[in-house]
Order: structure tokens, then sequence, then C-alpha cells
């Protein structure tokens, strides 16, 4: 990430661009670029990241600029502004994905005060919850911090529906099993559900060659998870799937930012959270759950939190 400034002072400047690295991004890419022109915000996609032909990255680039646009607005807030956000407002700058105004001096409520905060403690969780059911009232909030994004539905799956995200997860690792990266994508999709002992997994490392001929470890993992033994540990969880009105850029990066507000909720319950996207986009696994689930759209995120 880069940063351009103009007249935000120095102080207001380390607040926004702390907010905005912290931001979590698809392997950690950070694929945007910060500027501050006169008294407003502006987050741009860093276009180097674009692949030719399908781009298969490209949703979760999206997803993850909303999650800057997030916490760009928490820093704004904080700093005693109103804010007007606008979703990729100039078609003479495509790569522009918004941009946020500080339009009057206005207190932070107390909510953002939260929000804010919690950017600093926020974590990726990707091992095994405890066995501590999530309270509903804390599951609402989470929701609630969601539902302040627009043409967003977050969906709080059931238990009786774990099988159906198994079943999904299952499909789509079923389709990548013989991509070169199957194994170590696929391992870290699910082993925080691989109950002990799951003969399905096994996991060894190979200190050969790759297939550049360089010397490494590379993860190996044989099968795949167990439909069954899966669903039974997604039911233990708590699991939001994140469904946008369309799969739009726009809409994408909505989805960015609720997931964000969501997971800032949940932090300053005292939770943690981590989020899975790519099973999403093999083949027609999202449009597969959605018809499943009976969701009005194809989900674009799944989300756990927990103890």
């Amino acid at each position: 990430m880069s940063v351009d400034f103009e007249t935000w002072n120095a102080g207001g400047t380390d607040i926004i661009a702390r907010a905005v690295v912290a931001a979590p991004s698809v392997h950690d890419t950070q694929p945007w670029n910060l500027y501050l022109p006169g008294q407003s915000a502006e987050l741009e996609e860093r276009t180097e990241f674009a692949e030719p032909g399908g781009d298969p990255l490209r949703p979760d680039r999206t997803i993850s600029c909303g999650t800057a646009v997030a916490n760009l607005e928490l820093a704004v807030r904080v700093l005693g502004y109103r804010t007007r956000t606008a979703l990729f407002p100039d078609p003479e700058r495509s790569a522009l994905v918004a941009r946020v105004d500080a339009v009057e001096a206005t207190a932070p409520s107390n909510w953002d005060l939260r929000l804010y905060a919690a950017i600093s403690h926020r974590r990726s969780h990707r091992e095994s919850f405890a066995g501590v059911p999530v309270p509903a009232e804390t599951i609402a909030d989470v929701i609630s911090a969601a539902a302040e994004v627009p043409g967003i539905h977050v969906m709080l799956l059931a238990p009786d529906e774990a099988s159906a995200l198994a079943g999904t997860l299952t499909y789509a690792a079923e389709a990548k099993r013989r991509h070169q990266h199957y194994q170590r994508e696929m391992f870290s999709w699910t082993s925080h559900w691989q109950p002990d002992g799951n003969a399905e997994v096994v996991t060894t490392w190979n200190t050969g060659l790759d297939e550049r001929g360089a010397a490494g470890a590379a993860l190996i993992t044989t099968g795949v998870p167990d439909p069954a033994a899966l669903s039974d540990s997604i039911a233990r969880e708590t699991v939001l799937l994140f469904v946008p009105d369309s799969s739009e850029p726009e809409d994408l990066v909505r989805v960015g930012m609720a997931a964000q507000r969501a997971w800032l909720a949940a932090v300053d319950a005292r939770l943690s959270a981590s989020v899975l996207t790519h099973p999403l986009r093999i083949g027609d696994s999202a449009s597969r759950l959605a018809e499943l689930l009976d969701l009005p759209a194809p989900p674009q995120l799944i989300m756990r939190i927990g103890f």
C-alpha cells in the first residue's frame, strides 16, 4: 500500500493510514493505494495484481478493498467527522474503489470508538474454537454491525444446514484435487474443522523438488474431508454467510465492508473469527450452496466466529 496526502495533518494521516493498513486482505496483499486529497480519503485498487484472462482472485481483491473502506470510514469518524462514502464515484478513474468525504464535524459515537479500537486486535483464527456456544445476543450484535452496510444479507447457518456447507466444501475439493496447489489450499479450508483421528485427511511433508525444480517443503494432503464428519464439526460452530444482491464489484466491496464490521464487532465481544472465500470461487460451488440453502443469491464469503 502507498499513501499520498495533501491537507490532512500528520496525526490524522497516521490514524487513517494505520486503520487501512490493518484491514484484512486476500493473501495479505493489501491490494490498494490510499490518497488523502482535501478533506476526503480515496481508496484505489492496485491494478498490478490483475492476472490475464479470468483473474480468479479479482473478487477477493475487491472484497479486500471493502474491508479497507470499512476501516477508513471508522478512522475518519474517530477523527471527529461525519462521513459520506461513494463507491466507484468516478467513471474516468476505474481503479477508484471509494471516496470517503469528511462532511461535517461531529463527535464519534461510542460504537464507532469501540469498533475502531478493535481494529488493532483483529486476527485470523484458523484453528478450532473452544466448545463454548456464542450467546444469541452476541450473534445478533455481530450481524447487526454488518447489516449497517446496505445490500448485504448475513445468514446464520443453522446446525441442520451444516451438511450443505460440508457438501459444498467437499464438492469444491473434488473439483480442485488435481490442481497443483490443491493440497495446501484444501487443508487451509478445513483443518480447523477436522475431528481428531479423521483418516480421510493425512498430511505429510515432502521435501523434494517442486514443479520448478526448486527445493522446498510442500504440504501433501491425501483424500478429501469426510462430509459427515465435516458436517458435525461445522454444526458445532457459529458460521455466517455473506450474501450480496449481486456479484458486481460495488456489491463485492459492500461484502468486504460488512464482513469487516462484523469481524470488529466479534472482536469487541471478545470473540475470534476467520473467513473463507476460495471454495466459493470454484466452478458453481457458490450457486450450488445458494440452491441448497434457498439463499437469494450466491454467497461470497463465509465467516466463523467463536471463543
